[in-house]
């Protein structure tokens, strides 16, 4: 009779634990924006001026990790795991670059690319979800 008690018990525990596998979330599909307070630099419109937005990508690992991202070496933002930001820039070549901070900081981890905007133009720079490397989106 007790063995049978147990074997119940198991099976019930086993279909528990089951059926928490089949729960979505959606931490590694939504990206959401920066908050306010981690945004610096280039926040408002103005005429001429070209549309950045500054993606990282989402995911549980790099979730200790901060990316600072500078523009032309002044501290423009900074975004966690699955953050955007739009950040708005005379047109011309912008240096856009990368600095880790946290659990991912290791020296000679920071990464760069060259915008070229266009008045009007929006263009979009990927962070991958570690924060370690920047990459121009295709167009």
């Amino acid at each position: 009779m007790k063995l049978m008690q147990y074997a119940a018990g198991a099976m019930v525990l086993a279909t528990m634990a089951l059926a928490g596998c089949g729960v979505t979330n959606d931490h590694d599909k939504v990206i959401r924006d920066a908050v306010s307070n981690r945004v610096f630099l280039y926040q408002t419109p103005g005429g001429g001026d070209a549309t950045l937005q500054i993606v990282r990508a989402n995911g549980y690992f790099g979730g200790g990790c901060s990316s600072q991202i500078m523009i032309d070496d002044k501290f423009a933002a900074q975004l966690e795991t699955g953050e955007q930001v739009s950040l708005y820039l005379p047109s011309g070549t912008h240096t856009v670059s990368l600095q880790n901070s946290g659990a991912c900081r290791r020296v000679s981890s920071d990464a760069s690319v060259s915008a070229t905007l266009a008045a009007g133009e929006s263009t979009v720079v990927q962070v991958n979800k570690w924060g370690s490397s920047l990459s121009l989106a295709k167009r």
